[in-house]
């Protein structure tokens, strides 16, 4: 897969690669067309934008795998996927990594929490044992049919014990591991304890990772760096805005200039690819 052979191209060279996180296909699209060669999925925002519900874990396999197919479909750059806990033991780990790459995304991230996994920023969560998790990877790893294809292995442990689980992660054979850190100093430690390349979640509104740039995250040695939250939040606050104003005003006049133009949209959505096909293939057209 094309894709697959890309982001191992991206994960090769010097410093970090961005990959804001999209939540549908017209985000992933907003995200390629503003010009990042990475684009990721989160699962908090699509337990939100799918099902109006906190990233508690209910969304089911088939849910996040067919919004996962919509998103790499729409978009030419490739997609990491969030696959949560692998949705089972690991001989559904197994499926869970055949049909997402079925679907199209070139890699994604397993969590070590017992299911069903929960964010870590809206309560405590628990990790299922490293011997568990080790056997989830060797899994991961032998279902893939695309050697490029990546896979993530991720933690919410703390620091110390979350160094010897993502070292047993990276040795049992996952391409890249995600720790999260507690606080800027163990974000700035955790790259050099551990021999793999390093995944890193930015998080809006958190001091681990105020003030940081993900170009800075790389020269740490940070690999891929996600946006788990700012399309997601960015929409919602301009939709809750709109349609108060909508509602107190009576119409949408006053964010005229704060709207995507009628045309700008239609680029969005793809119009010149359907446009062509329009005039190629059907024969009843003006």
């Amino acid at each position: 897969m094309i894709k697959a052979r890309t982001l191992r191209e991206l994960l090769a060279r010097d410093g970090a690669t961005p990959a804001p996180c999209a939540y549908d296909a017209l985000s992933a699209r907003c995200i390629e067309l503003a010009g990042f060669e990475l684009a990721a999925t989160t699962g908090f925002g699509m337990h939100g934008t799918m099902l109006g519900v906190p990233d508690n874990g209910l969304m089911t396999f088939t849910e996040m795998m067919s919004a996962c197919y919509n998103m790499a479909s729409a978009i030419s750059i490739p997609l990491m996927a969030d696959a949560e806990g692998g949705y089972g033991n690991a001989i559904n780990t197994r499926r869970t990594v055949r049909e997402f790459e079925k679907a199209g995304v070139a890699g994604l991230f397993i969590e070590d929490q017992v299911l069903p996994p929960n964010c870590p920023y809206i309560k405590g969560t628990r990790q299922i044992s490293t011997e568990e998790m080790v056997s989830k990877i060797r899994a991961a790893v032998d279902a893939r049919r695309n050697p490029d294809f990546v896979i993530v292995a991720r933690t919410d442990a703390p620091f110390d014990e979350a160094v010897d689980r993502l070292q047993a992660y990276a040795e049992a054979g996952a391409d890249m591991v995600k720790p999260m850190p507690r606080d800027r100093g163990e974000l700035e430690r955790f790259p050099g304890m551990v021999n793999a390349p390093m995944h890193l979640g930015f998080t809006a509104g958190k001091e681990t990772t105020r003030g940081l740039t993900w170009q800075q995250a790389g020269e740490m040695g940070y690999k891929i760096v996600t946006f788990p939250f700012s399309a997601l939040f960015a929409s919602a606050f301009a939709l809750t805005a709109v349609l108060r104003e909508i509602k107190e005003r009576g119409n949408d006049e006053g964010f005229s200039d704060r709207l995507v133009a009628f045309d700008e949209y239609l680029h969005l959505v793809d119009i010149e690819k359907y446009t062509k096909w329009d005039r190629k293939y059907m024969f009843d057209l003006d």
